[in-house]
């Protein structure tokens, strides 16, 4: 009889394809690629100086979970969003997102949490120094992402991974966006200063270990950026479906 081990194949390396879909994701996630952006395979594969097959394959597997999108023409483009879809997207995030939160007070070590709270104030600093830059989007995707790892789940992280690749396009380009307002209420009404209230509430919640408190800051904190990009994303109807793009 066949023993268990007998059935194991040696472990690999990260292949190219890995390399490239971590690389593609991680312009998702951080929000440098944007909806409507095109990707052009052979500029990918020149760019990262590997052959077409490893970039084929890192977009078929983005593809399939719906974070990009292939045109029969072998187009590859970051899709559009209906409003409809955004918040069905928005309803699932809260949930897994606030459950992370949850898990992070209750379970995380300590280490973790001061690793959140550091991040917090990393982010109100470089909202003050670089209001609506891609350092406050970095920011912001690293204190999440911190919290999550410290719910210590790695199934809840994958599938919080996968939301974000989805939302990411759309939910990093509003960060300090210009309202058009003079700057004091530009800054009341942005979603920086929303985040910035909710990652305070976040880290109290945090400190006093009360998993209620922390998913309600994260869930608000996803709504009300939800909100705010509903409220002023522009909106595309050339065939009349109203879809959220920037």
């Amino acid at each position: 009889m066949a023993q268990p081990l007998d059935k194991l194949r040696p472990a690999r390396r990260q292949t190219l394809s890995d390399q490239v879909f971590d690389t593609l994701s991680e312009m998702l996630l951080s929000g440098a690629l944007r909806p409507r952006d095109r990707l052009s395979l052979r500029d990918l594969a020149e760019r990262l100086e590997v052959s077409m097959m490893p970039v084929r394959e890192a977009v078929s597997r983005l593809a399939a979970s719906g974070a990009l999108e292939v045109s029969p023409k072998r187009a590859v483009m970051v899709p559009l969003m209906t409003a409809a879809e955004f918040a069905d997207l928005t309803m699932v995030r809260m949930l897994n997102e606030g459950q992370a939160a949850r898990l992070a007070a209750e379970r995380g070590a300590k280490t973790d949490i001061a690793a959140v709270i550091a991040l917090s104030e990393r982010f109100d600093a470089v909202l003050d120094r670089a209001y609506g830059s891609a350092a406050a989007v970095a920011a912001n995707k690293d204190l999440h992402f911190a919290l999550y790892r410290a719910a210590g789940s790695a199934a809840l992280m994958e599938v919080i991974t996968m939301l974000w690749l989805k939302a990411g396009p759309i939910i990093n380009f509003d960060i300090g966006v210009e309202a058009g307002v003079p700057r004091e209420e530009e800054m009341q009404r942005s979603r920086g200063h929303h985040s910035r209230a909710h990652h305070r509430m976040l880290c109290d919640a945090l400190t006093a270990r009360d998993g209620d408190a922390a998913a309600h800051a994260v869930a608000e904190d996803i709504r009300t950026a939800s909100e705010l990009i509903r409220a002023h994303g522009g909106m595309d109807t050339d065939d009349n479906i109203r879809r959220i793009i920037p």
